[in-house]
């Protein structure tokens, strides 16, 4: 048995086993990546821990240590206290309206930009009984529909990687085809948890009966029983009805102005920094700005570090370093290769958008587009069989769309920014929606952008 068979089975069994035996899939997989990388290929250790994605979980560390910050000097009950009156009995439309600001800001250099929207909405989904896996699903969206913008990090590689192999690509029409996509995903999403009782609270004029969005009424698809989005999120807010919160919210502290304006500071300032070609992390500005807080409030700076979720950092970087383990071995050039052998080049357009989103749930989103792409040149070249399509859209909205599974950076962010309550339950949703869409995107996909021209 070949070497890039045994590191596939490796994976498989990753995911068996921690279903089976409920141990943590990040450490298992790391430990995978030392047993397969050391033991099978002969990799040095050095080797093997190249693949551990540092900036990644920097980033994870940054935005959940900053907002950590900002829930314990009560930043986040602020602005939730203050959003009840500017929602007022609109509550159904909170969620379209923090999917388009996290989507403007998705398209500021960097999706990653957006990652500073997602701790407040899903705090606002807690407090105003929204189902959070809804919410965490438009945040999602809001940040790979973003990420495909010409002026976007992600957007300007699908156009490189698309001109250096001679294919006819239009960025505003990408970027029209992303929106669009996840617009109906945010939809589907919608009416799937919830969204007939959110609209019915509404015309309720606010009057909420109490129940939570994930356990009772309108939940919907995917709910369970237990505590909803509005209990346990540890803070007083999270229980009151719009009647029963203060009509006037008191002024904010001289901390919470700091945090809010550290805040504006971490986008807009990422955001020049950006368009200066300086090469930075999302994370390292937002953990230096924490730090600085730190400093003016060092207690409130350690217990901002529990509201760090570690967990969740070592299932992005054991699993990732696992895959580059595969990358480096061959295995994802293998299932490449695979996909172009197939005879109809329509079957082979499906398999590359299904390799392409299945290892953009666990790897660099980017990084599969640019090695799948040109293994898809045959295909789009005169005599290929999909000349003249829309293949190149599908193939990056299907390496995009699975963001929200946990284990990449997208996903695990949002998990790791959800009340904890309900952490497990949209792990465990957002795990089982990420997944489908591996199946469901390139079908779509490919149906609406590329099957049409066949016949054209």
């Amino acid at each position: 048995m070949s070497a890039e068979i045994i590191a596939l089975i490796g994976l498989a069994a990753v995911f068996g086993i921690s279903a089976v035996r409920n141990i943590h899939m990040g450490a298992l997989a790391l430990v995978a990546s030392f047993i397969v990388g050391i033991g099978v290929v002969g990799e040095g250790l050095d080797d093997v821990l190249g693949g551990f994605p540092v900036d990644a979980l920097i980033i994870l560390l940054g935005i959940t240590y900053l907002f950590g910050i900002a829930r314990e000097t009560g930043t986040i009950d602020w602005l939730v206290d203050r959003s009840l009156g500017l929602i007022g009995d609109r509550v159904a439309l909170l969620p379209w309206g923090l999917w388009l600001i996290a989507t403007g800001v998705a398209c500021l250099g960097t999706s990653h930009a957006a990652f500073a929207v997602v701790p407040i909405a899903m705090s606002l989904a807690a407090t105003h009984r929204i189902n959070s896996t809804m919410m965490a699903i438009a945040m999602s969206s809001a940040i790979v529909g973003g990420a495909l913008a010409p002026t976007s990090i992600v957007g300007i590689t699908v156009q490189t990687v698309a001109s250096s192999a001679d294919l006819r690509y239009d960025a505003g029409l990408m970027f029209g085809l992303s929106v669009g996509i996840n617009a109906l995903v945010v939809l589907v999403a919608f009416f799937m948890f919830g969204g007939r009782e959110l609209i019915q609270r509404s015309r309720g004029a606010g009057s909420g009966s109490g129940v939570s969005p994930e356990g009772g009424a309108g939940g919907g698809a995917g709910s369970g029983s237990g505590s909803g989005g509005a209990g346990g999120g540890g803070t007083a807010t999270a229980t009151l009805t719009r009647a029963e919160a203060p009509a006037t919210p008191a002024g904010a502290t001289g901390m919470q102005v700091l945090v809010m304006a550290s805040i504006v500071v971490l986008i807009g300032g990422f955001f020049l920094l950006t368009q200066l070609d300086v090469d930075i992390n999302l994370g390292v500005v937002a953990l230096t700005i924490a730090v600085i807080l730190a400093l003016v409030d060092p207690g409130v700076g350690r217990r901002a570090m529990t509201k760090v979720d570690w967990s969740t950092i070592l299932l992005l970087g054991g699993i990732i370093t696992y895959v580059e383990v595969l990358t480096r071995l061959g295995a994802i050039d293998q299932l490449g290769e695979a996909a172009r052998s197939v005879s109809d080049p329509l079957v082979a357009a499906f398999v590359i958008c299904v390799v392409a989103g299945l290892v953009s749930a666990f790897a660099s989103t980017i990084g599969i587009i640019g090695a799948l792409v040109p293994l898809a040149v045959p295909l789009l070249v005169p005599g290929g069989g999909l000349e003249m399509t829309g293949f190149i859209y599908a193939l990056a909205i299907s390496a995009s769309l699975v963001d929200c599974a946990p284990f990449g950076t997208t996903g695990a962010t949002i998990v790791a920014s959800t009340v904890e309550a309900d952490r497990p339950r949209v792990n465990r949703n957002l795990t089982v929606w990420g997944l489908s869409m591996v199946i469901i995107t390139p079908v779509v996909t490919l149906l609406t952008m590329v099957v049409p021209f066949l016949w054209a």
